[in-house]
């Protein structure tokens, strides 16, 4: 479940809650005032009927040990954040068995020492799609230091106009106001790969440094003897896929 709430003028806010009640109030199929209320906000909203599922994706990140190997490692929810691994396994089960839903599965390979998500890189400008989302998956928030603002931008810490590579190292998911912020003059951004974590130091006009890496994705870390051995077991998963 969610809990959406919305900010209005005080005469603004009435008058949606009494049009809410009166749709309720004169509704007789079964469902509770509440339901009633809810649907027709999503149905308003959306524009779809609340019976109509909303073709949305939904991006889970989980160990294959969480589900496949019953491990209770959470999961992550893109935009959302940690849930519980038996409610990853229900959202997967729902998205498999449901016909009016489509499940992709995509592999993400982690660092063999630190369990951080492996690189992509592309020259293009603007971040393709698939590096986008990447780079949503690794931040899952906004990864100015002290900011847990949902992700909005995919941007360059260093700038393309000064040189900076459309790279998933130089790459940073940030919440709108953030990425406006560190454009302004007096701001830098510099990110590094440490012991294979990403890692982003902002340092502000007044001379201030922060730090920020990107959180542990979910589920246990697999080491690996050698990057030999690490080359074999990639190798063995794409024949297998």
């Amino acid at each position: 479940m969610a809990r959406l709430t919305v900010l209005l003028p005080m005469p603004k806010g009435v008058g949606v809650y009494a049009a809410l009640k009166r749709t309720a109030d004169t509704t007789f199929d079964g469902r509770t005032r509440g339901q009633v209320m809810a649907d027709t906000v999503y149905e308003r909203v959306t524009g779809r009927p609340a019976d109509v599922p909303e073709p949305v994706a939904v991006n889970l990140v989980l160990s294959d040990q969480t589900l496949l190997a019953g491990d209770e490692s959470p999961a992550v929810v893109e935009g959302y954040g940690p849930v519980p691994a038996s409610v990853a396994r229900s959202l997967v089960s729902d998205a498999v068995t449901d016909e009016r839903s489509r499940a992709t599965l995509r592999r993400l390979y982690r660092h063999p020492v630190s369990g951080a998500l492996a690189a992509m890189e592309s020259r293009s400008r603007l971040f393709p799609k698939a590096l986008a989302q990447f780079i949503g998956l690794r931040d899952q928030i906004c990864r100015t230091p002290y900011c847990d603002a949902p992700i909005r931008h995919h941007d360059h810490a260093q700038p393309h106009a000064g040189g900076g590579p459309t790279s998933a190292l130089n790459g940073l998911g940030e919440c709108e106001r953030c990425n406006y912020v560190k454009e302004s003059p007096g701001w830098s951004v510099t990110t590094s790969d440490e012991n294979g974590v990403h890692t982003a130091e902002f340092i502000t006009p007044t001379g201030a440094m922060y730090r920020s890496t990107a959180p542990p994705p979910p589920g246990p870390i697999e080491t690996y003897e050698s990057v030999t051995e690490l080359r074999v077991a990639i190798e063995f998963a794409r024949c297998a896929a």
